[in-house]
């Protein structure tokens, strides 16, 4: 995916949300491919969703992680929101999803809330935090999910007007 693509994404993402609402909610898929670097799932299919919402009034955020398949179950250090960071770059932690202290099962719905700082809350709109999962097999993530629109939403976008993207010669 194109820096320019990702740009207009984010872009797109800020512009269609602070003209139409106060809340914002952005479902988006949570898979090996995104992982940083590459994990080891021989012989599994691990794959989750995220749904997050972002009322821009409060900055209260929201989020429900369903995951599946997964090596093993989630252990500290758990699962989590990194930030800020593009695709295929790594962040720190900007809020924790689970310690993995208990272990949560490798299949389960995950839920919380927390209010966000300013620059949090910009950096979430701009697409610059993602969901990491970690398991025994995967320390560094198993799976991870860029808080971006879902593709769908993206062609929402696109037939909206509100995205463009630049081909790569």
């Amino acid at each position: 995916m194109s820096t320019t693509f990702k740009v207009a994404i984010a872009a797109a993402v800020a512009s269609a949300t602070f003209a139409s609402a106060d809340l914002i909610t952005l479902s988006f898929p949570i898979t090996v491919e995104q992982s940083v670097p590459a994990p080891d799932v021989t012989g599994f299919s691990p794959s989750g969703n995220g749904v997050v919402t972002l009322d821009t009034d409060t900055n209260l955020f929201n989020w429900t992680i369903s995951y599946q398949g997964l090596t093993g179950p989630i252990v500290a250090p758990g699962a989590h929101f990194h930030g800020p960071a593009d695709f295929g770059q790594t962040a720190g932690v900007e809020l924790f999803i689970s310690t993995g202290s208990p272990a949560e099962p490798p299949t389960s719905v995950l839920t919380g809330s927390a209010t966000l700082s300013g620059q949090q809350a910009s950096d979430v709109l701009a697409g610059l935090w993602y969901v990491n999962i970690h398991t025994a097999r995967n320390g560094a993530g198993e799976i991870r999910g860029q808080v971006v629109p879902a593709p769908a939403a993206i062609a929402t976008l696109a037939g909206a007007g509100l995205l463009t993207t630049r081909r790569r010669r």
